[in-house]
């Protein structure tokens, strides 16, 4: 477990394995410096940016297509790619570590960025993966609640708009986003500095870094509620426009939480790389 001791605007965290790691605090104007950061990121990493959006454009059109007659399971699914986002963002934040060294960005050796700490990466998946799992019983019980029977789409030629048109069918978006919004932020709150934690310092350990995250969280209670709900609005707007402005969305949030988590927290590159031969 980290202890975290005060002082003024730095925090002091100790992890299991005794290291020491500081946290700062920061104000909501850095969230504005953070997305410049990650637009300038893209303007550097063309490519890497554009295969890294496209991914995520083409799932969320493929969910789309897949399920438009059936939208409680394709929200359910879009929540599944929200809770899952940190981790497959891990790929930019080692893009966005290469171009603060100043090196050219390399798309292939960013998609192996997870060798740096695999087992403690695979553990994250795995809760991840639990909370999903735990999401999925979820869901169901909010359909029971409202009305399974009642939850059909009315006209199958508007598809999610008839759903969502519909009385039973806001009443359950309702009763979802409000869920949703908590198992989200719960999820925000312990990888906010967890993946790119274990991203440069592969000795800080998952539990440790997932303690972290959540001290900084509340250390920053309004600025990461702010941060949160901009992530939020914007990844809205990418599944809004069936995935089109997930092409910049998801690239852009990808590199600003990089510089986030610079913002936030205090690592020694050279102390962090000698600790593993590999780079990012």
């Amino acid at each position: 477990m980290a202890h975290s001791i005060a002082t003024h605007a730095k925090h002091d965290h100790y992890t299991e394995s005794g290291e020491h790691i500081v946290s700062r605090d920061v104000t909501v104007a850095n969230i504005g410096t953070w997305l410049k950061k990650g637009w300038m990121d893209m303007a550097h990493a063309p490519m890497a940016s554009l295969f890294y959006g496209s991914v995520m454009a083409l799932s969320v059109l493929l969910v789309y297509a897949a399920f438009s007659n059936q939208p409680v399971v394709m929200f359910q699914i879009a929540t599944f790619f929200v809770i899952l986002s940190p981790f497959l963002a891990i790929g930019l934040y080692a893009i966005s570590c290469q171009l603060s060294r100043g090196d050219s960005p390399d798309l292939f050796r960013s998609l192996f960025a997870w060798r740096r700490n695999p087992t403690d990466f695979a553990l994250f998946a795995l809760a991840l993966g639990v909370i999903i799992a735990i999401w999925a019983r979820i869901v169901p019980l909010i359909v029971s609640y409202v009305g399974s029977n009642g939850l059909l789409i009315v006209n199958p030629d508007e598809g999610v708009m008839s759903f969502i048109g519909s009385d039973l069918g806001m009443t359950f978006m309702g009763i979802f986003l409000a869920s949703a919004a908590v198992v989200a932020a719960f999820v925000f709150a312990i990888s906010v500095v967890t993946i790119p934690l274990l991203l440069r310092d592969n000795k800080a350990g998952l539990i440790s870094s997932m303690v972290l995250s959540f001290q900084v969280v509340m250390e920053n209670k309004l600025v990461m509620a702010v941060w949160a709900l901009t992530i939020g609005a914007l990844v809205t707007l990418g599944i809004v426009t069936f995935g089109l402005a997930m092409l910049v969305v998801m690239p852009l949030l990808g590199y600003a939480s990089w510089h986030a988590f610079n913002d936030l927290i205090e690592v020694d590159d050279e102390i962090a790389k000698s600790k593993s031969g590999l780079q990012l």
